[in-house]
């Protein structure tokens, strides 16, 4: 579940994959299924990766497109997107991005599973319909906020809070606020220039003189 959306946000999809990546290929490697195979096989699937599927349920917007809310992320050829004969090269490493302003804008109502799951996690239990799914009643109970420890639910918000996404933000927003100041500033002394070369053309001052002496300022 992603609350903010930053410069960085794609560079950090694909560093948390890369971790899922990694830390599957090192569990995978270990794993009895693997152990098990004879010696031989285990050297042929020496680079062999398991699937990795990382899903991104965003609070704000990030596709492109506000005709769907749901896309798949992989690695395509350049060429083949060029040739619209595009298909991924590899369906290993897949990103499943979720924009949840989209989601609430195109589907009105729950009617499907996915539908219950993306507005009940978008919205709250108080935003989708009595249900006699066992599924669906657990997982409501299970949000009851009466039925968790205070305890437990500040450990939560703890977790819940990225200290370094915020920090992020902090910086983002600092930088720009510094670099719109400069801009500011540089139009403000640009304005007072072009002031200064016009009373200077209205005494009749040569061009070359005026690019002079404004050089010295």
């Amino acid at each position: 579940m992603q609350n903010k959306v930053h410069a960085f946000f794609f560079d950090r999809m694909q560093l948390y994959n890369s971790y899922l990546t990694l830390r599957g290929k090192y569990e995978f490697n270990r794993s009895d299924y693997f152990m098990g195979l004879p010696e031989e096989e285990r050297r042929y699937r020496y680079y062999e990766l398991p699937e990795t599927v990382s899903i991104w349920l965003c609070n704000n917007s990030v596709l492109r497109s506000k005709e769907i809310y749901k896309d798949v992320w992989s690695t395509y050829s350049e060429y083949e997107v060029k040739s619209e004969n595009a298909l991924p090269i590899s369906q290993k490493n897949r990103y499943i991005v979720v924009d949840l302003p989209n989601f609430l804008q195109l589907r009105k109502g729950v009617k499907t599973r996915e539908d219950f799951w993306l507005r009940l996690i978008s919205r709250g239990p108080l935003q989708v319909p009595e249900t006699e799914d066992p599924i669906f009643a657990n997982a409501l109970d299970r949000l009851r906020v009466s039925r968790v420890k205070p305890e437990l639910l500040k450990a939560l918000e703890a977790n819940m809070f990225d200290h370094h996404e915020y920090e992020v933000l902090e910086a983002e927003a600092f930088l720009k606020g510094q670099a719109n100041g400069a801009r500011q500033e540089r139009e403000k002394n640009d304005a007072l220039t072009t002031k200064r070369a016009d009373y200077l053309r209205s005494q009749n001052v040569p061009d070359s003189v005026i690019a002079a002496m404004l050089a010295l300022k």
